[in-house]
């Protein structure tokens, strides 16, 4: 698959409390929207992904807590990356805006231009 470019390079990032959830509108004029509990699945911290043969602290859970899947806060890491903080303090889960495409991509959260 050939990458367009600006593809994973996001333009436009916005946090919408009242929609739960995070769009980001791509280099290439796609947007994707997160849902907030979504991204807190697949947070990529070791805490909550595991590390090594240390499996994570979601891997045997079925349900999030209510504070655990509100998104407080979100910050831009350098050029490359989004650092959401959750209700419940959690704010180690570090998202690359290439992990953010791909999960765009694997999961069809990709919208065509409006």
């Amino acid at each position: 698959m050939t990458e367009a470019p600006g593809a994973t390079v996001p333009t436009d990032i916005e946090l919408d409390s009242s929609g739960r959830r995070m769009r980001i509108v791509w280099g290439d004029g796609r947007r994707s929207d997160f849902d907030w509990e979504y991204m807190r699945w697949r947070c990529p911290c070791a805490f909550c992904s595991g590390e090594g043969e240390y499996p994570g602290e979601l891997k045997d859970r079925t349900q999030l807590k209510p504070e655990e899947t509100e998104m407080i806060d979100l910050e831009l890491v350098g050029r490359y990356a989004l650092k959401p903080t959750w209700r419940n303090g959690h704010d180690t889960g570090i998202f690359t805006f290439r992990n953010l495409r791909a999960l765009a991509e694997n999961d069809r959260l990709l919208q065509e231009p409006e």
